[in-house]
């Protein structure tokens, strides 16, 4: 393999490889603010601009891919007196409202004013200011904190597939807004948060909730659709705060859609039954685990059953719900529900050209492989019907007989319910799920179930012991 020499290191590398990624597998950081290796090369901050043996002037590491034999100073005398001078131009403007910035602790600019900038500032001129416009119910756009990176601008174009984001004027006057003034279209926005190295723009949701150094990251798997999305779940004290994307080229890249980012919101919903709940009277009352599990049990006692099971549920809740059924209510029949239309993991196709499927729990290919049949309608001569759900998954309408619920559920959902006993959403326990390309993933707990929720395997447990 070629090889080149940064800062006195020999370093193999691909090529095609640009330098800023060479130098990082050598340990090497390079500041940069415009570029992302998921969208095209602009090389317009010019903060990764790095001296290179026989050049006579400095390069930009973003756009420079290294040859053999190259030799190239990241620390030299030029190039750390570019980078103060890069820092210096683009503070001129900041506002420097750290302290109330949503970014602050996870900033690049901030980050990047402390390893290469100066304590000390030049100007004496007022600040440029913005008043700017609404743009949605995803995004807050800031900007007075805008570096102009245009990192925003190339996301529309090149990987939402929409052309929303423009810059206007030159100069000093240069605003980055969206076409006419209108709230964004794309139903990922919230990768313009995520992409965004300063403040300017910002998650609307999370918004003045919480410091990021507060927060604890778990990596787990979005239950959205069937692409099975790789995410981390930012959570303090058992609540989530926000969800942001977990890189993996071989699934989602570097994004992820806003109805996976906002989906975590019905685990803490106010609606859900987080406490065993039985009829009576007409109305679910709140109820002991002991007595809650005998009412469902004398509610199915005796009578033919259908068991649906949601594929949201886990592979591991499949095959144990599947063992269960067999032997507690015999010649009951399984089914496998989830998105209204969709019956089959043939149906499953793309809904956009990004990430979206049609499809929108996450273990529809593997609940077929253990076996489940779609539901479409219940059997002939069916008199209950037990319900198995893990909170994403959209329950068949069932009239007529009694139904009792095991998992997540609202209490507007079950207000025909015999009883609902709560179970454990995918935030609050770990588990395998298997995507539209057959590809095991395994999800992970990052809180803990609220109240008297539990795992599927104890609730089954009691039913088999009381």
């Amino acid at each position: 393999m070629p090889k080149c020499i940064i800062d006195g290191k020999e370093v193999e590398f691909t090529p095609g490889q640009n330098l800023i990624e060479v130098a990082r597998t050598a340990g090497v950081e390079i500041p940069y603010f415009c570029y992302h290796p998921g969208m095209s090369v602009v090389a317009q901050c010019r903060m990764c601009a790095v001296e290179v043996e026989k050049m006579p002037k400095l390069q930009t590491a973003c756009s420079m891919a290294p040859t053999d034999g190259m030799v190239v100073k990241t620390k030299s005398e030029k190039t750390l007196k570019n980078q103060k001078a890069v820092m210096e131009f683009l503070l001129v403007n900041h506002p420097l409202d750290c302290p109330v910035c949503d970014q602050s602790g996870e900033c690049d600019l901030q980050d990047h004013s402390f390893k290469h900038g100066d304590a000390y500032m030049r100007t004496t001129e007022d600040r440029r200011t913005y008043i700017d416009l609404d743009m949605g119910p995803v995004i807050q756009k800031n900007m007075n904190r805008c570096i102009h990176c245009t990192r925003c601008i190339r996301f529309g174009d090149e990987i939402a597939g929409i052309h929303e984001m423009v810059a206007v004027k030159r100069g000093n006057n240069t605003e980055i807004t969206t076409i006419d003034g209108k709230q964004l279209q794309t139903q990922y926005a919230g990768n313009y948060a995520d992409i965004c190295p300063t403040g300017s723009l910002t998650i609307k949701d999370f918004r003045f909730k919480k410091r990021v150094w507060f927060l604890k990251k778990t990596p787990t798997v979005c239950e959205g659709c069937s692409r099975g999305c790789n995410i981390e779940l930012h959570q303090d004290a058992d609540v989530i705060y926000r969800t942001v994307p977990r890189t993996n080229m071989e699934v989602n890249k570097y994004w992820i859609c806003d109805e996976g980012r906002f989906n975590y919101q019905y685990v803490h919903d106010a609606d859900r039954v987080i406490t065993p709940a039985v009829r009576t009277g007409g109305t679910l009352e709140m109820s002991i685990w002991k007595e809650a599990v005998t009412a469902a049990r004398e509610t199915l006692k005796g009578k033919k059953v259908a068991v649906l099971v949601g594929s949201d549920l886990t592979q591991e809740e499949g095959k144990l719900l599947l063992d269960f059924s067999s032997k507690q209510w015999a010649g009951s029949q399984a089914f496998h529900f989830g998105t209204p239309g969709i019956t089959s993991a043939a149906q499953d196709t793309p809904e956009d050209k990004i990430l979206r499927r049609t499809s929108k729990t996450s273990n529809l290919q593997g609940l077929e492989k253990l076996g489940y049949k779609g539901f479409t309608s219940l059997p002939h001569g069916v008199e209950a019907v037990v319900v198995f759900r893990g909170g994403r998954a959209v329950v068949p309408e069932v009239k007529g007989i009694p139904v009792v619920g095991v998992g997540v559920f609202n209490r507007k959902d079950t207000e025909n319910y015999a009883a609902v006993l709560p179970g454990q959403s995918f935030a609050e326990k770990d588990g395998t799920v298997v995507n539209f390309e057959g590809r095991e993933q395994k999800i992970k707990r990052a809180i803990r179930a609220p109240r008297e929720c539990k795992g599927l395997s104890e609730v089954l447990m009691m039913w088999s012991n009381l």
